[in-house]
């Protein structure tokens, strides 16, 4: 039985504080990327009447061989649990900036007890920095709002985004 301890009923039991979190490319992380694609968008997306999920892998791929993406993956005995990705370029205001803007992250829910989270993004942090990124820029919607977690992490709310779907 899928998801239960022993057949006995019982809810599989996870252990955030085993998770283990690594720098990998899409190649590696991409085949077991879909089915968390599907959750994050299922918990987070507006307008799934309209907008269906349809990442374009040709572009990723094409951003990272150029070098300017960033997959940080948390996994749990070798699976997949976790992302938070991060596109990463210049400044062109301001070119002493280097800026890592995530893309997406997600952590699957039965891992967000504790600080899983909290250390999964502070594992991006670190890995982004010794990547010569010097600002971090991350979106949170208001429908889920993440602004005290991120808050937490010394991250400080700088703008607000609009958004209007048209035809």
């Amino acid at each position: 039985m899928a998801g239960v301890n022993g057949g006995f009923g019982l809810p599989r039991m996870t252990n955030a504080k085993l998770l283990t979190f690594q720098v990998e490319t899409l190649a590696t992380a991409k085949p077991e990327a879909m089915p968390l694609l599907v959750m994050h968008w299922e918990e987070i997306a507006l307008n799934k009447d309209t907008v269906p999920l349809d990442p374009d892998w040709d572009a990723y791929e094409k951003i990272e061989s150029a070098g300017f993406y960033h997959v940080v993956t948390a996994r749990d005995d070798g699976a997949l649990v976790g992302y938070a990705t991060y596109t990463i370029v210049r400044n062109l205001h301001y070119r002493s900036l280097i800026i890592a803007e995530a893309d997406i992250f997600f952590l699957a829910p039965e891992y967000r007890q504790g600080m899983a989270g909290i250390r999964m993004l502070a594992f991006a942090e670190k890995t982004l920095t010794e990547h010569g990124v010097n600002k971090i820029l991350t979106r949170t919607k208001i429908h889920h709002d993440l602004g005290p977690l991120l808050e937490r992490m010394g991250f400080v709310p700088i703008e607000r985004v609009y958004a209007k779907m048209v035809e």
